[in-house]
């Protein structure tokens, strides 16, 4: 964990690949400055604002307005629409080495995400609606960050995970934002420290490199992965401050971890009552979800682009620092 060694910053996005052949794209669009433009989550359901309304009948619109394109999984959060999307390939093709900022032809999927960027931009500029904390309504300069997120899915499997995590996402981004302060055990003021999320798909066991931590920085990750928990072990042994965002309950510590308690270097945090004594896939994207809502930026050990990882991290905030190693 040398802080001195730094992994190679990368972007998501699949070097190579061109954006306009055939296959199923999952999509997440935030809003400029991950505003909550779209409405709210209530009781695990998404109640549309106007402006989300917008959001959800241009997206709908799509199939119809463009040809060769089929829409799967849809929803609209407050700050962020996911999508499911098939290309059927009648593209010709475009910069394939920076997709993201190549330029996009007809049946590309840059240009579907552009086109519905725009025709949301345009129709809440024409009726002049944009949400506000005061809730006043007036002219925005922008609805869209400038970017968007996409997995391509390579699988039937990764595709039926991707459309239950859509499905799911109110539910989960409601216990993620309104579960209220979970659980603590240990020593609290680490949630003071910044603070550098670990997260790491199952595949790989140990880290690549050196992770790049910072002078008085604590981990914070679910320590659930193969990798993630050799960085845990490796954490405890070279005495980093660690919060482990736990997907069952508080538990009962073993050795390493008591002396971490006891030195004031461990900090366990879970919702989940003690008589929950293993993970879920379920209680698992609760953890991972609030390390990324509560860390100052983002390392990733290892990604598997169509699993649920790369879904979880589609929900970042757009200027999250994240740096894949």
């Amino acid at each position: 964990m040398d802080p001195e060694k730094l992994p190679d910053r990368q972007s998501i996005r699949l070097k190579g690949w061109d954006y306009s052949s055939p296959g199923w794209y999952f999509v997440t669009i935030n809003t400029n400055e991950n505003k909550a433009l779209f409405g709210v989550v209530v009781n695990g359901h998404m109640v549309l604002s106007e402006a989300g309304r917008v959001a959800d009948e241009e997206w709908r619109k799509s199939a119809k307005l463009r040809k060769g394109l089929v829409l799967d999984e849809f929803v609209v959060m407050p700050n962020h629409v996911h999508g499911i999307v098939h290309l059927d390939g009648h593209g010709q093709g475009f910069d394939a080495s920076n997709p993201c900022f190549g330029k996009p032809v007809a049946g590309s999927l840059g240009v579907f995400v552009g086109a519905y960027k725009a025709a949301v931009s345009r129709c809440l500029g024409r009726m002049g609606l944009v949400h506000q904390d005061t809730g006043l309504i007036h002219q925005a300069p922008a609805v869209w960050h400038r970017n968007y997120w996409d997995v391509i899915v390579q699988d039937d499997e990764a595709l039926a995970n991707i459309r239950r995590y859509i499905r799911n996402n109110p539910q989960n981004y409601e216990a993620v934002m309104q579960c209220g302060e979970p659980r603590l055990l240990g020593n609290a003021a680490l949630l003071e420290l910044p603070k550098m999320g670990f997260l790491a798909s199952r595949g790989e066991e140990r880290p690549h490199g050196l992770l790049p931590t910072k002078l008085g920085e604590a981990i914070i990750s679910g320590f659930l992965s193969p990798m993630e928990r050799a960085v845990f072990k490796a954490g405890l042994a070279q005495k980093r401050p660690l919060i482990w965002v736990k997907p069952w309950g508080l538990g009962t510590p073993d050795r390493m971890e008591q002396v971490a308690l006891d030195a004031g270097l461990l900090l366990i945090v879970s919702p989940f009552p003690d008589s929950i004594d293993a993970p879920s896939v379920r209680r698992a994207a609760w953890c991972n979800e609030y390390v990324l809502a509560h860390c100052d930026r983002m390392v990733v050990g290892h990604l598997n682009p169509s699993g649920m990882l790369a879904c979880i991290l589609s929900e970042r905030p757009p200027d999250l620092e994240i740096i894949y190693s």
